[in-house]
């Protein structure tokens, strides 16, 4: 009689629970939607991701549902958030669908700018990828790492954890971006207030370099700027490919995770349209956009083009959703460490 480990039948288990999963969600009726949507005839859709990304989205949208136009505005997400703002305060809405950071995204919520909506294509997400109260779902992540020059240190002393980034050989000889607020909160939240004020002094003594922008950091690391710098994986990665010396440990505890969400607007004017679109972009094949995008796709089954970025296998904790109401605060308090001399 064939024996199965215990192991291998808790991975089974996971894998037949994954694939009946996404068999539940290709099985969706969106037909009634569909009818609806046709009356409308269009979707706008708000959004911070790059004109190359949106419209390989609108694209894909299209040819599912060529009797729907896609219109895509994309802003950063500080002017997304205030013409939202300026337009509800003007009695005035003229967007579906909204893509912002969870952290602009808590801030529309609080302010009943959202409407709740559980899409079928977000049943197999993690919760953690998901609002608590259905209002929205990511759709891509960025990590948190500590990324280094490979042709500048050896592989034995390549730092593993926050904690190495302590060690004297890193004073004065790592990138840190001048706003990393995010970072810092969350890391209050997983390790708590004391520890991590603590550790965040230590770093300021550390004489860390500011620069501002992830993409600036990821740069100035593959030209060896500085050997060691907080950066996102998926921009080291599109380095790598082009043959940079740089790569990132996968091993920190934890790897603060922020997320960019989608979310229907409060008073979508087309909302069935809408709601096609929120299930398409979370849908297998708009994630596969996504990732084709080099972006860290959140939905289970579709890999990122790296795998080590694979989500699964790294200690992640993602950017508490409520982080608007306090991030103020931490900005004051990073600032007050790293700032003043």
């Amino acid at each position: 009689m064939l024996k199965i480990s215990k192991p291998r039948l808790w991975s089974l288990g996971c894998m037949i629970w994954s694939l009946l999963q996404a068999s539940i969600v290709s099985a969706a009726d969106l037909s009634p939607l569909i009818v609806k949507a046709k009356e409308e005839k269009e979707v706008v859709w708000y959004t911070t991701a790059s004109a190359a990304d949106n419209q390989a989205i609108v694209a894909g949208f299209t040819r599912k549902y060529p009797f729907l136009r896609a219109q895509a505005l994309r802003q950063t997400g500080e002017k997304l958030r205030q013409r939202i703002l300026t337009e509800a305060s003007a009695g005035q809405f003229f967007s579906d669908v909204v893509s912002v950071s969870g952290l602009e995204m808590g801030l529309l919520k609080s302010k009943n700018l959202l409407q709740s909506y559980a899409p079928p294509e977000a049943e197999i997400f993690p919760s953690g990828g998901k609002d608590k109260d259905g209002y929205s779902t990511a759709i891509y992540a960025r990590n948190f790492v500590i990324g280094y020059n490979t042709a500048m240190i050896a592989e034995k002393d390549r730092p593993k954890d926050w904690p190495d980034l302590l060690e004297p050989r890193w004073k004065g000889k790592f990138g840190i971006d001048e706003e990393e607020f995010e970072w810092y909160g969350t890391l209050i939240d997983y390790w708590g207030r004391e520890k991590t004020v603590k550790y965040m002094k230590a770093l300021a003594a550390q004489q860390p370099q500011l620069r501002r922008g992830h993409s600036l950091l990821a740069q100035l690391l593959a030209a060896g700027e500085f050997p060691v710098s907080l950066v996102f994986p998926f921009e080291l990665e599109q380095l790598k490919r082009r043959g940079a010396p740089v790569d990132w440990s996968a091993t920190s505890d934890p790897i603060v995770t922020s997320i960019n969400v989608i979310a229907l607007s409060a008073k979508a004017p087309h909302p069935n349209a809408a709601k096609l679109f929120v299930n398409y972009v979370l849908s297998e094949e708009g994630q596969n956009i996504i990732r084709d995008a080099s972006r860290v796709p959140v939905r289970p089954g579709v890999k990122p083009l790296a795998p080590k970025l694979d989500q699964s296998a790294l200690k992640i904790h993602y950017v508490p959703a409520d982080m608007f109401k306090k991030i103020a605060e931490y900005e004051k308090e990073f600032r007050d460490i790293f700032w003043k001399k």
